[in-house]
């Protein structure tokens, strides 16, 4: 790193992130390792996900994008932002793990694999974009796959930042998921407890967000577990500031009311 480097100039790019679950004998997660020589979050274990491009904020979508979300008078800037990062979210996944959360035309099922892996490999190699893929196939990214769970900011001092969202979605077909061999180079699924073993027994780098997010869903035994749950938890935790110790609060529980709600620990709501 330059010794120049300013990290109080670094750019803060919104992000989406989405956890893909699915259930077999266990509640398993997907998980993909970045290139090590990756800028941001090298060699780390990470769900699917990336930043929100341009032409995210100009895609239409089916299905509820959420906006009531806290601080959001602080969190969208641009019309269609909330929108965008759906958008982003479903694309990623596409394009690193081969997963389409799309309507129209028949979903999914309407495109044989070969046609699906050849799209993937033209949108990776840049010769197509998403939204022309989709407009080919007759299809939309679908908001209602997507459910908001989390928004974490990068702190200060990374040579990249992001603002992202998190959201978590029930894989339709887990073994149609892998890795895009190129800034991903393995992946896995696997039980949210299995992975946090692996990090204690220091055979998976994973980041503090990851880390949360992991920790809320050992909660769960199956996906329906966790929708029910999100279905009925409404509200978001909140951060208590104390000189320069952070504490996560949950609704009810004591100076919840007074915490804040948008700092860059994020909100969490799983």
């Amino acid at each position: 790193m330059s010794e120049d480097f300013d990290p109080a100039q670094v750019p803060i790019r919104p992000a989406a992130t989405v956890m893909l679950i699915r259930d077999t004998d266990e509640l398993q997660v997907l998980m993909m390792r970045r290139h090590a020589k990756t800028i941001f979050a090298g060699g780390m274990w990470v769900f699917p996900g990336g930043a929100v491009d341009e032409a995210d904020f100009h895609a239409e979508v089916s299905g509820r994008v959420r906006e009531d979300i806290p601080g959001r008078d602080q969190v969208a800037e641009r019309p269609n932002e909330d929108r965008a990062y759906y958008v982003a979210g479903i694309r990623e996944c596409f394009e690193e793990c081969g997963e389409l959360m799309t309507t129209g035309s028949g979903g999914k099922r309407s495109l044989i694999q070969d046609a699906l892996t050849e799209g993937r490999n033209r949108l990776n190699a840049g010769t197509v974009s998403f939204d022309q893929l989709l407009e080919a196939w007759q299809m939309r990214p679908d908001a209602s796959r997507l459910h908001l769970v989390a928004r974490w900011i990068t702190p200060l001092g990374s040579p990249r930042r992001f603002d992202a969202r998190f959201f978590i979605a029930a894989c339709e077909d887990g073994s149609d998921a892998v890795h895009d061999q190129q800034e991903l180079v393995d992946s896995a699924w696997m039980s949210p407890q299995a992975i946090l073993d692996a990090f204690d027994a220091e055979e998976m780098n994973l980041m503090t967000p990851t880390l949360r997010m992991l920790k809320n869903l050992t909660k769960h035994e199956t996906t329906n577990s966790v929708f029910e749950f999100l279905g009925a938890q409404q509200d978001f935790e909140r951060v208590r500031v104390d000189g320069e110790s952070r504490e996560l609060l949950l609704p009810g529980e004591l100076g919840y009311d007074a915490a804040l709600q948008d700092v860059e620990t994020g909100w969490v709501r799983l």
